[in-house]
């Protein structure tokens, strides 16, 4: 599993929009803004995310939606507190859709030349996808949806990376990304964690993984007994 973390911390790191940090375990594809320079992610990486998702979405997340967050550090930044806009060098927008849990949704990025901006900020912020489905809460989610997710994550990473990064990217898709045991996938969350479990349709409840910190869990997206409808429930402190 070492060598899967190893692969997606480089991942990880290549997305970088401002200046470069350490990954972390409990991490995702994270497109960092540091210090006070306004967040300018360029829309190829958006693109990527909205390919995968269409790609993968009839097998693991029939139902879902994709949809962007906003973190500073480990904590959720709601997006209608941030004058968020999509626009190429022109000056046209694409309009950003922002959900009353302040989530950020966009229409098929044109291809092109455009940027999501936001205002300079207080310190960094980091773009997040998540994947939920109808039905599903963010303490109670399918396990398809947390596959996919992890695939469009990798997807943006991938637009992002670096040719240096193409080499541990190869040996991440050679042990088989995603599904390989031998990667690990944290899922960060809002609040400290009392418990996650994974409960299979009909089956025994299974405890999972959690960080040192006791904010992110790791979810069996390589585990081939539970099939994408297992819901992943967690409890909070």
């Amino acid at each position: 599993m070492r060598m899967g973390w190893l692969a997606w911390g480089a991942m990880v790191l290549a997305t970088s929009a401002g200046a470069q940090e350490p990954a972390s375990d409990t991490g995702g594809a994270e497109i960092v803004v540091t210090g006070h320079r306004p967040m300018r992610v360029d829309a190829k990486i958006l693109r990527a995310a909205q390919a995968r998702f269409a790609e993968d979405r009839i097998e693991l997340s029939p139902q879902g939606v994709l949809q962007f967050e906003l973190w500073r550090g480990n904590k959720r930044v709601r997006a209608d507190g941030v004058k968020l806009a999509l626009m190429d060098a022109a000056g046209r927008e694409i309009p950003v859709t922002i959900d009353g849990n302040g989530r950020i949704a966009f229409a098929p990025v044109p291809k092109g030349r455009w940027f999501l901006t936001a205002p300079a900020q207080a310190s960094d912020l980091s773009l997040r996808p998540i994947i939920l489905s109808s039905g599903t809460r963010i303490d109670d989610r399918r396990l398809g949806d947390l596959r996919l997710q992890c695939r469009v994550m990798v997807s943006m990473a991938k637009a992002k990376a670096s040719l240096l990064a193409m080499p541990l990217i190869g040996m991440f898709d050679a042990i088989g990304g995603c599904a390989s045991k031998r990667f690990g996938f944290y899922h960060r969350t809002e609040q400290s964690l009392a418990g996650a479990v994974a409960v299979a349709p009909g089956g025994t409840p299974k405890v999972l993984p959690m960080s040192a910190t006791r904010d992110a869990y790791l979810p069996p997206l390589s585990d081939r007994t539970m099939d994408n409808e297992t819901r992943i429930r967690t409890t909070y402190q």
